[in-house]
Order: C-alpha cells, then structure tokens, then sequence
C-alpha cells in the first residue's frame, strides 16, 4: 500500500472518529428543567448526580435549563434535584435516567413532575 493510500485512509478514520464524538456529545442523555411561567419568583435549583453536587443555580420563571448527563455510568446511577424559593418551599426529585433526553416540569408552587400542567387545568393557590 502506498502512502498516499495509507494517508487517505487515516483521514477517513480520524474524520469518522470525529463525526461519531460530535453525535455523542450532541445527543447525549440530558434532562430538561422547565418552569412554569406563572412561577412567582426565581427558585435555586441543585442538581447532583451520584450524591455529588455537579450544578447549583436560579432558573427564572419560564424558563428551560439543560442539565446533560454522563454517557459511561454505573449501574446505580442516580440524579436528584433539590428546589427551594427562600425558606418557604422546598421541593426534591430523584430518578435512575436513561439514555434519552427527558422532561421535568417545575410547577408554580414548586410541583415537581415529569408531565407538563395542561394549559387549561386551573391552579389552586
């Protein structure tokens, strides 16, 4: 084999090699922290994986945070989060995820679910 061949060759691996790391990264598992846009203020949010405190933060009332999960885990992997406004309300979740992207929806009196409120459904205050 000639080197130009090898060299052809060589690049074609390397570019399939990356090509398949960007859809891993791209596509990876991932939760999706959405809050609902009747929220009466930002809630701190602590997001951990295995126990481990991996994302601290405030999401604001309507919005989406993306929470990206590893793609090598054991067989015990766990995500929790903790979610509370003041010293009012506290609210936690806690699921073993799998290898898709999921939803979970933080309702307005700190409801944690993972289907969205139906617009139409009226909510007791």
């Amino acid at each position: 084999m000639d080197k130009a061949r090898k060299q052809r060759i060589s690049g074609l691996i390397a570019l399939v090699l990356l090509f398949a790391l960007y859809v891993a990264w791209t596509q990876r598992p991932q939760v999706l922290l959405h809050y609902d846009a009747n929220g009466s203020g930002p809630v701190s949010y602590s997001f951990k994986e295995n126990g481990q405190e991996t994302l601290a933060g405030e999401i604001q009332p309507g919005g989406v945070l993306s929470f990206p999960l590893r793609l090598w885990r054991s067989g015990g992997y766990m995500v929790s989060f903790t979610f509370h406004r003041g010293e009012e309300k506290y609210a936690s979740f806690s699921t073993r995820p799998g290898y898709e992207k999921s939803d979970l929806y933080l309702g307005p009196g700190l409801e944690v679910s993972t289907q969205p409120t139906p617009a139409a459904a009226v909510q007791a205050r």
